[in-house]
């Protein structure tokens, strides 16, 4: 798999199951979520937008994506957002590296020969660092790692995240 048909396959509604852990603190929680992923054209506002501020042409995005997800409770309390999903190969011919720009943060990604994508976003705190594999085109699979940054500059695993996400709907045509 080439990360054109890896991302292609992003785009749809997934319901999805997360199971997270904060080192340190010794608790844990389970959420689940309604995740919806919509492919955006290059000459979208919000894309050009967010190219504009990485001073990035938006040309060179491939697959960008906006991501919305609300958490399901039984609570009136349903945390939601959303964000974009800009990758941005580092050349044409080898596009399996490069950039993600995302919101406020810019990572960098790279599609492994397990067909797993890498993510690793620098923050102020230390980074967070991501991998997304599918099981089959409506499983997919991502672990999330929180590292923070302490005073003998070795990162500390401060929050580690599981999501298990199953495709409920494909792609609006």
């Amino acid at each position: 798999m080439d990360i054109h048909q890896f991302l292609e396959l992003f785009v749809g509604r997934w319901r999805s199951q997360r199971s997270d852990h904060q080192f340190g603190e010794g608790n844990g929680s389970d959420a689940r979520s309604l995740i919806e992923i919509t492919a955006l054209e290059l000459d979208d506002p919000e894309l050009i937008a967010i190219c504009e501020k990485h001073d990035v042409d938006p040309n060179l995005a491939i697959h960008p994506m906006k991501f919305s997800w609300e958490e399901e409770s039984l609570s009136s309390n349903k945390p939601k957002g959303n964000v974009l999903f800009v990758p941005i190969p580092n050349d044409v011919a080898t596009p399996q590296k490069g950039s993600i720009l995302s919101g406020q943060n810019k990572g960098l990604y790279e599609l492994g020969s397990d067909e797993s994508l890498a993510i690793q976003t620098l923050t102020a705190q230390g980074a967070i660092e991501e991998r997304i594999w599918y099981g089959n085109p409506n499983l997919r699979f991502r672990v999330a790692t929180l590292l923070q940054k302490n005073n003998s500059q070795d990162p500390r695993v401060q929050r580690s995240t599981f999501y298990s996400e199953i495709r409920s709907a494909m792609p609006k045509a």
